[in-house]
């Protein structure tokens, strides 16, 4: 849960910063659930700015990944939590967890939130993970969790409940899957 004090920004505010981005290129952060009018979850996006409705309240753009059109959104001015002029040459302060996992060569240890409660993870556990395979469009992780015995067991995982990637191989240094195998 993003909390009581989270404020959205005004709609004048919302209108003034996209008439200051020359290239009406924006990084967004806008609430995508809301219930009650409190924020649940939110999400961050740079977009491209396709039509202004100042009348409306709303704006019209597409999501950009890579600097490449991605899909559609319309966006009410009060879903945004804050936004600002994104550059060309800037680059997405975090690679998302596909990037991580695309340049660990498909093995690594993940550490995956177990129990979420009102938007907040309460517990949490980490394992050697051998990823099969990569659903970006379900956004699902899916592959053989190590456990402590060696025993594998088939997972899929919904990556927005990721919490840390971390590499056990990468594209440079090749590793073998034994070594994430306990001898005894």
């Amino acid at each position: 849960m993003l909390g009581p004090s989270l404020k959205f920004i005004s709609e004048q505010d919302v209108f003034q910063t996209i008439e200051k981005c020359a290239n009406k290129k924006l990084k967004v952060t806008y609430c995508s659930l809301s219930i009650n009018g409190e924020c649940i979850t939110s999400k961050n996006v740079i977009l491209e700015i396709t039509k202004i409705h100042k009348n409306c309240g709303f704006i019209e753009g597409v999501v950009l990944k890579d600097n490449e059109p991605f899909e559609d959104i319309i966006l009410k001015s009060s879903q945004i939590l804050s936004l600002e002029c994104f550059e060309q040459n800037q680059k997405p302060e975090k690679p998302s967890i596909f990037e991580v996992i695309k340049n660990c060569n498909g093995m690594v240890r993940i550490t995956q939130c177990t129990k979420f409660e009102k938007g907040v993870c309460k517990d949490s556990r980490t394992f050697n993970f051998i990823v099969t395979q990569l659903d970006e469009k379900n956004k699902n992780v899916k592959g053989y969790r190590i456990r402590g015995n060696g025993q594998a067991e088939y997972m899929v995982i919904d990556s927005s409940m990721i919490l840390k990637v971390e590499c056990l191989t990468s594209r440079e240094v090749l590793a073998n899957p034994w070594m994430m195998f306990p001898f005894k």
